[in-house]
C-alpha cells in the first residue's frame, strides 16, 4: 500500500523529542526516508531505531541550530546521503532558554533576547531555509514547513522575545511562499497551541488543564498529521498559509492565558 510521503526525503531539525520526533516517525510510517536531526547522539540514534524496527528508512544527523556552518553542512550531508532532499520542517526551538526566561521584557537582557531569536528564527529558519533551496528548488512536490506558535498570535506575558520570534516565523513563512512559487517550493507554517509533549517538565507548550475550547491538551501527534498533510500532495496546492493547531485557544485568549 502506498504511502502518502512515498518518493519524499524531509528533515526534521529538533526531530529527537516531542513534536519533531512524531513528525519523523509519522513521515517515516508514510513513506518517507527521514534525517532525524538534534543536538543529542544517543537520543537521535533511539529515534533512527524506532524508526527503522517499523520498516522506515532514517539517519540521525547531529545539527547546532545555533551554528551557521553546521546547518549548512548537515542540509547537503542529509541532500548527498539520501540523494535529494524534498521537505524541510523547522521545529527546532531553544526551548530550554525559553522556559529559563519567562519575564517581563524589561527584565530581558540583551544575550536572552538575541538567543532566542537566534535559535528560533536565524539558525532554525533563515540559515535552514537559505541552505535547503538549491536543493528543494532540484526536487519535485517540494515544501517547507515552519513550527510557530499561538504565542505569536496573542499576547501572553513573560514571553516577549519567543512570541516576536514566532511572530517572524509568520511573517517570512508568506515570503518564501511567495519567492519559491516560481521554484516548485511551497512553504507553510502550522501555530501550535498547548502541546503535551512527555518532556516531564512545565515548559513552554506544556499545560495540566485544558486550555482551549476542546476538552483536552494537544499531543505531538496531533502535529504531525497536519504537517503530513502540509508535506504530501495532498496539500500541493496550499501554500503561503498558516495552519492553527490549538484546540481552540487562539479564539479564546483567556484559556491560554489561565490555563
Amino acid at each position: 500500500m502506498a504511502g502518502r510521503m512515498d518518493g519524499k526525503v524531509a528533515l526534521i531539525s529538533g526531530s529527537t523529542r516531542g513534536i519533531g520526533r512524531s513528525i519523523a516517525e509519522h513521515f517515516a510510517s508514510e513513506g518517507a526516508r527521514v534525517a532525524v536531526t538534534g543536538r543529542t547522539v544517543d537520543k537521535g540514534e533511539k529515534v533512527v531505531d524506532k524508526i527503522k524496527e517499523a520498516g522506515g528508512d532514517a539517519k540521525f544527523f547531529q545539527l547546532d541550530i545555533f551554528d551557521e556552518s553546521s546547518v549548512k553542512s548537515v542540509i547537503d550531508a542529509v541532500a548527498a546521503h539520501f540523494g535529494s532532499l524534498t521537505t524541510l520542517v523547522n521545529n527546532a526551538a531553544p526551548t530550554t532558554e525559553v522556559a529559563t526566561t519567562v519575564k517581563p521584557l524589561a527584565e530581558l537582557t540583551t544575550d536572552e533576547w538575541n538567543t532566542i531569536l537566534s535559535g528560533t528564527l536565524t539558525g532554525n529558519v533563515f540559515w535552514a531555509s537559505k541552505y535547503v533551496w538549491p536543493h528543494l528548488s532540484a526536487a519535485d512536490g517540494a515544501s517547507i514547513i515552519n513550527i510557530s506558535s499561538v504565542q505569536s498570535l496573542v499576547g501572553i506575558s513573560g514571553f516577549a522575545a519567543y512570541s516576536a520570534a514566532k511572530g517572524g516565523v509568520n511573517s517570512v513563512t508568506r515570503v518564501l511562499a511567495t519567492e519559491g512559487a516560481a521554484h516548485g517550493i511551497r512553504c507553510n507554517n502550522i501555530a501550535v497551541g498547548r502541546v503535551v509533549s512527555g518532556r516531564g517538565d512545565s515548559g513552554v507548550g506544556v499545560g495540566e488543564k485544558t486550555g482551549g475550547r476542546l476538552t483536552r491538551l494537544g499531543n505531538p501527534m496531533d502535529i504531525a498529521y497536519a504537517a503530513t498533510w502540509l508535506a504530501s500532495d495532498e496539500g500541493a496546492f496550499v501554500t503561503g498559509e498558516m495552519v492553527t493547531v490549538d484546540g481552540g485557544v487562539a479564539i479564546n485568549g483567556d484559556a491560554l492565558v489561565n490555563s
